[in-house]
């Protein structure tokens, strides 16, 4: 049976579904989800991360992992949560032991990936120490990590519940099964996405929509208890609660669909074959974070992020510089991607 049926067939059962359960089985059905397909990330593909872009991310980034790691003796773990197809970490492995062989010769390697194609092809790739890999966070004993636990682009592929404002109330759009394909159902919203958003001081006016993550903050708090010194440092499009459901930035909210290199459609057609993404509410994963023992030592912009940490020393040619100047450009993802980074325990590596 396929996907599009079970999908038709759960809504004929129980009426109209939440969108987190659409939105997780078109991304994650370990038969035909978009991530169990294969998803198309790169130049060319439907749509472009950061380690895809330019190596001299992941080398700006284990240079600055080299020196916070300078005090740790022993091992030094480093973890990737949503490690994808391994291009990030065969580059940061890699960068790491041309600029700190010793570290590098100490380092333990962990990838979390969920999608079972992605596994495959860590696992075929020269990483080198050969990384642990992992099928969920949970599997992360607690307090197991002295270094870095590093995502990029996690958290904004969680599925989300779709809710609007109306006169009525706050409704859930749920997703139905008309004789054309799919279609937005609305709802009274449940007392837990009322409770959430009045929480974050939220109230989202008539006709304004919004989504919510409810595996955001624990899967972070999940990451954040499994480290015992060091620091979780997360790339991703995302902004504090005040700004993402604001009535006039984003009204429509933050739901997109990128399919060949471009962006926009209906989410709730072609499920499996293209990709899904909802900003992240960085007061979330601060307030999981702090529960856990993190200290938020900054959020900002991806292009400053890179900028102070040097990228820009490792562009060794015209066209790198180009590619560099993609991360950064303050008109794309330089100002569109944010870095948020906590810490437990002494900042290690002195930057004077």
């Amino acid at each position: 049976m396929s996907l599009l049926e079970r999908l038709r067939g759960s809504i004929a059962r129980e009426g109209p579904i939440s969108f987190y359960d659409f939105m997780r089985a078109a991304l994650y059905d370990p038969e035909e989800g978009y991530y169990a397909r294969g998803a198309a990330i790169g130049e060319g593909g439907d749509f472009v991360t950061s380690p895809h872009v330019s190596a001299a991310f992941a080398a700006s980034l284990a240079r600055l992992f080299a020196i916070e790691a300078q005090d740790l003796e022993g091992e030094v773990a480093f973890v990737e949560a949503g490690a994808g197809d391994g291009r990030f970490l065969e580059d940061f492995a890699h960068a790491l032991a041309r600029l700190a062989p010793e570290l590098h010769g100490r380092l333990r390697l962990t990838a979390i990936e969920a999608s079972e194609a992605g596994r495959r092809a860590l696992a075929a790739r020269p990483i080198e120490p050969a990384p642990r890999i992992l099928g969920d966070a949970r599997e992360l004993e607690a307090g197991s990590v002295r270094g870095w636990i590093f995502s990029n682009e996690l958290y904004d592929a969680l599925p989300v519940v779709r809710v609007e404002g109306a006169e009525e109330g706050l409704r859930e759009l749920r997703v139905g099964a008309g004789p054309d394909g799919f279609v937005w159902t609305p709802v009274p919203a449940a007392e837990p996405w009322r409770e959430h958003l009045a929480r974050l001081g939220v109230a989202l006016e008539p006709g304004q929509r919004g989504e919510i993550a409810p595996d955001a903050a624990p899967l972070h708090r999940r990451l954040a208890a499994a480290l015992e010194r060091g620091s979780v440092v997360t790339f991703d499009y995302g902004h504090p609660a005040r700004v993402l459901y604001h009535p006039f930035a984003r009204r429509a909210g933050t739901l997109a669909v990128h399919r060949g290199g471009r962006r926009g459609g209906d989410p709730l057609r072609n499920p499996g074959e293209v990709d899904l993404t909802a900003h992240v509410d960085w007061d979330l994963l601060l307030a999981a974070g702090e529960a856990e023992g993190l200290a938020a030592d900054r959020l900002t912009r991806q292009g400053m992020f890179l900028s102070e940490i040097g990228i820009l020393d490792f562009v060794r040619s015209d066209a790198e510089k180009w590619r560099v100047f993609r991360l950064l450009d303050p008109e794309g993802m330089g100002e569109e991607i944010s870095v948020l980074v906590q810490r437990k325990g002494p900042r290690g590596g002195a930057r004077d």
